[in-house]
């Protein structure tokens, strides 16, 4: 396996484009259906006439919820339990002291209600007002709830009650751009939100704004907080591979920690952050070292004046290594709690300053296979095998048509690292080899496997040069045999050439801009999530963040799409995240926002809009919608990933 930063060369002008355009369509067009049959190809040929595939109708589920016991990314506590943020089941679970067990939970819905979280990050409780703080991650907000042990301890939903919230995106008082770090200073009755952006914004208990403080813009991608005895603020400066320490006026005092893998320092970027109860230790998660570095506290009475490194915590007897060390928090009676995401556990040890002792893990139970959580892309190989992007269990999983004989590859990793799958949105079979491409949103890279999962070839790095990325979303290979990427971060489309045997990429050309709206000129992109390529040549692209469809022709032209043409008032599209071309030429929408399917012509005349009820799609449980990300065909065979409803459905046609 190579990593190898694409080669840049001039791009290519629009004649030439659409030349290499015609000329791929026209000497590769029966290998621009490799592993479809030649009805295929003819039904492709006959949506010319206006013959198209109708309404799908439920026929099974192909694979379902597979979740681990959890996926635990922060923790705080009280005297009877411990508060673990389980970010991939979207809840808070109470669990028990002394047994060990959940008593009690809030959320388990990804959304934006009351009580809802989507991928939240970070956690804190205040003992003096038994109220517990959520920090909402990607939906900007501090969600506050109330918290009673008695009602816990009887499993009661009033266990913990929605009390209120506050946040809202943007980079003004009490806004936030991802909310990644929440912590309750007791003494002042004060809360901490660390805003992603790079500053860190404190409130009453109440949630009312205060101040702020961004260390004269020294914080870099800042994650999670905490506040210690002397009400000191400690947050980790996440890309700077740092803690920084403020005073309470948010005045920088000092800084410690620094890259690399030595004593007191840290491998990749560095998440949690807690001081034990004397306020003399602080712990602090290295991630990608996948250990605890602990540093001893200096104070002169008042606030901290520095900090050294104590020792290190890297469990190394089976079953207690780290796997993702993400959260963590010390207890009054010198407990640590740890987080670990990819482990699925949490882990409890006992301290003191020269040392730690694993006393339990808890939970740790891996996720089935098959089974998934929240997937995505979906793309049937020719030889039959459906591949999936299983994106909560950071693993691509791929199984016979009935779903039997499920296997998986990748892992939870490092960027660059080989095999490593961190949150993919989706992935492009190619042509010929049946190599499987990943769009590796958030290690900003393209990973390429074989067809059982050997990593061949890493290419792509953060950043916005020709051939750079920043959260790749979509991915699909053009009749050319060329490999485009939404490079949805940069709200652009990037065109490669692989070479013989995918040992390299060579960036091509660079497609579309930012621009903001649905009324934005076409050719303007906003998050783009699904990219397809037709036969013709015809890019399309889910316009996800504009709401729209947009399509750029062989000869450069953008047309953009925003409600299909049909009699009677039609919907417009509302985040549509995946699109796809059918065998008869016709462009089916994942209309995620609105849940429902939506197929038209490639003039945007309406063929059908389908909603679950309407193809008679069996309601999970709690939610009788769906939420369509991927479509992918095999003959008059549609598989449909429904991302919240964690399962991906089989659907027929004619």
């Amino acid at each position: 396996m190579r990593m190898v930063r694409p080669v840049r060369t001039l791009a290519l002008s629009a004649v030439s484009a659409t030349a290499l355009l015609a000329a791929g369509y026209a000497g590769q067009a029966a290998h621009s259906v490799s592993g479809t049959s030649a009805a295929k190809l003819v039904s492709y040929r006959s949506a010319l006439t206006g013959s198209y595939l109708t309404q799908p109708a439920y026929a099974s589920t192909l694979v379902g919820p597979g979740l681990a016991s959890m996926y635990p990314v922060d923790v705080t506590d009280d005297s009877q339990y411990y508060f673990v943020l389980d970010a991939g089941e979207y809840r808070v679970v109470a669990v028990n002291r002394t047994t060990g067990n959940i008593d009690c939970q809030v959320g388990g819905h990804q959304g934006t209600q009351p009580g809802h979280f989507g991928d939240a990050r970070a956690l804190d409780y205040d003992a003096t007002t038994d109220q517990l703080y959520v920090a909402d991650t990607p939906h900007n907000r501090i969600e506050i709830f109330s918290f009673s042990d008695s009602a816990c301890a009887s499993n009661s939903p009033t266990a913990f009650t929605y009390v209120s919230e506050f946040g809202t995106k943007g980079s003004g008082d009490e806004q936030f751009s991802q909310v990644y770090g929440v912590a309750v200073d007791a003494v002042n009755s004060w809360v901490y939100a660390v805003d992603g952006a790079g500053r860190v914004e404190k409130s009453d208990l109440a949630g009312n704004y205060i101040s702020q403080f961004n260390a004269a813009g020294t914080l870099n991608q800042p994650r999670q907080v905490t506040v210690a005895p002397n009400s000191d603020v400690l947050v980790m400066n996440a890309r700077d591979h740092e803690c920084d320490v403020f005073n309470d006026a948010g005045v920088l005092l000092f800084t410690f920690g620094s890259q690399g893998k030595g004593d007191g320092q840290f491998t990749n970027d560095p998440r949690g952050i807690s001081v034990s109860a004397d306020g003399t230790l602080a712990f602090v998660t290295d991630s990608g070292g996948k250990r605890v570095e602990v540093f001893n506290l200096l104070s002169d009475g008042g606030d901290y004046t520095g900090a050294t490194f104590a020792y290190t915590i890297a469990p190394t007897t089976p079953g207690d290594q780290f796997t993702g060390p993400r959260g963590l928090t010390t207890t009054s009676d010198n407990h640590l709690l740890v987080t670990d995401e990819w482990g699925f556990s949490l882990h409890e040890l006992s301290f003191t300053s020269t040392g730690a002792t694993p006393t339990r893990d808890l939970f740790g139970v891996a996720p089935p296979l098959p089974g998934v959580n929240a997937p995505r892309g979906v793309q049937v190989a020719a030889n039959g095998q459906i591949y999936l992007v299983d994106y909560w269990n950071q693993r691509i999983e791929y199984m016979n048509p009935d779903g039997s004989d499920a296997q998986s590859f990748g892992f939870r990793g490092n960027p660059s690292q080989s095999g490593a799958i961190n949150f993919a949105w989706s992935l492009a079979i190619q042509p010929g080899t049946g190599d499987i491409f990943v769009a590796n949103r958030e290690s900003n890279q393209v990973e390429v496997f074989s067809p059982t999962g050997t990593a061949i070839l890493i290419f792509g790095v953060n950043g916005t040069a020709d051939g750079d990325f920043h959260l790749p979303q979509g991915i699909a290979f053009g009749p050319d045999g060329t490999l485009y990427v939404d490079d949805s971060g940069n709200d652009r489309v990037e065109r490669f050439t692989m070479s013989t045997g995918d040992t390299s990429a060579t960036w091509d050309a660079t497609y579309g801009q930012k621009g903001v709206g649905s009324t934005a000129p076409a050719g303007d992109l906003n998050n783009p999530t699904g990219i397809a390529v037709a036969p013709d040549g015809t890019v399309w692209v889910a316009d996800t963040r504009n709401n729209r469809i947009q399509s750029l022709s062989p000869s450069g032209q953008w047309t953009a799409i925003t409600t299909p043409v049909g009699t009677g008032t039609q919907l417009a599209f509302k985040a549509p995240w995946g699109i796809t071309v059918a065998p008869d030429g016709s462009i089916w929408v994942s209309d995620t926002g609105n849940h429902r399917l939506v197929s038209f012509d490639t003039s945007g005349n309406l063929i059908f809009s389908a909603t679950a009820k309407q193809m008679g799609v069996p309601a999970a449980p709690d939610d009788s919608v769906i939420y369509p990300f991927a479509v992918a065909f095999s003959g008059d065979t549609v598989y449909l990933s429904d991302i919240w409803n964690d399962r991906v459905l089989v659907l027929t046609t004619s």
